[in-house]
């Protein structure tokens, strides 16, 4: 019996604690619910249980061999993982929804369902005008952080691009110590580790503006499935070799991708030689403003193929 004449399915799901993973898995979740009654069982690693689940979804490289530990013991359970593996083949899994920016160069599996971006939950809400949102990541492989020149950039947009709005800034998990920019009143700040569950995506939903670190994929596509315009601050790349070429990444390469597609608005700023200080700086706007809605096309086609 395929999943679309069931009343009831039973899904488990794989976690390996990572909030962006988790997100995912709880926004294909929630959209599956909206088609089915559901039975959720949540594991972080392969154990005996007395429910036969019907889809199996994991997300990240150490929930695959639980996953795959799972469908031997109930092979009619299909698989559904999140992102492209990258230490076991695609085609061992049944489904795969891997975001555009991950790249099959000896052509693309079969059971690969491409999307724009990592899933994320999605909403049409209207924002509050005048209302905008910084979030803080911290240092990565695809850029440097520079705090002083990120908090340049945050005071340039909330004292004067942006100075009659309201602003709430926030901390993430990557997050160094940066001292607290200069502002006016019109800024409220948060540590990642005193806001309540879910209280980020709320926020995100609600403003009108979000700016973000481009390094914080995850919640760059949960900003740009809602009606936030979403920004990126400026950071550069690191550099490849000895000449100062940038060095490029997947993540660097769809950042380039989505403000050339207008799907994004970002900060161009340039800073004084062998300084840390910004010497200009340009907003350029997102051109795009129609929420990304993936998760819904993704379970859709999932509801005709399973």
């Amino acid at each position: 019996m395929s999943l679309k004449q069931k009343e009831e399915i039973t899904i488990w799901t794989f976690k390996d604690g990572k909030k962006g993973h988790e997100k995912q898995i709880e926004a294909l979740i929630s959209e599956f619910s909206l088609f089915k009654k559901l039975k959720l069982y949540d594991f972080s690693a392969w154990e005996k249980h007395n429910s036969v689940p019907d889809i199996i979804i994991g997300a990240g490289n150490n929930t695959h061999k639980h996953m795959l530990t799972a469908k031997k013991e109930h092979p009619t359970a299909k698989t559904i993982v999140l992102m492209k593996p990258s230490l076991r083949p695609t085609q061992w899994f049944d489904i795969a929804i891997v975001p555009d920016m991950d790249r099959y160069y000896l052509g693309k599996p079969k059971n690969v369902i491409t999307t724009k971006g990592v899933l994320s939950r999605y909403s049409d809400s209207e924002t509050t005008p005048k209302t905008g949102l910084i979030i803080i990541g911290g240092k990565s492989r695809h850029y440097h952080f520079r705090k002083k020149v990120v908090k340049q950039q945050i005071e340039w947009l909330i004292n004067e691009m942006f100075k009659d709005y309201q602003w709430k800034i926030t901390t993430s998990p990557r997050s160094p110590d940066l001292d607290i920019p200069k502002h006016t009143g019109n800024a409220e700040f948060y540590s990642w580790k005193d806001t309540e569950e879910g209280w980020l995506s709320e926020e995100i939903k609600q403003s009108e503006v979000t700016f973000l670190t481009p390094e914080s994929v995850s919640v760059l596509y949960e900003g740009l499935s809602t009606n936030t315009k979403v920004y990126v601050f400026h950071h550069e790349h690191h550099t490849a070799d000895q000449y100062g070429s940038e060095k490029k990444t997947k993540v660097t390469k769809n950042i380039d991708k989505l403000k050339l597609q207008g799907q994004i608005g970002y900060i161009d700023s340039k800073r004084y030689m062998l300084s840390r200080s910004i010497k200009s700086a340009d907003l350029i706007h997102p051109k795009v403003s129609e929420p990304f809605c993936e998760t819904k096309r993704v379970v859709k086609e999932l509801m005709e193929i399973l």
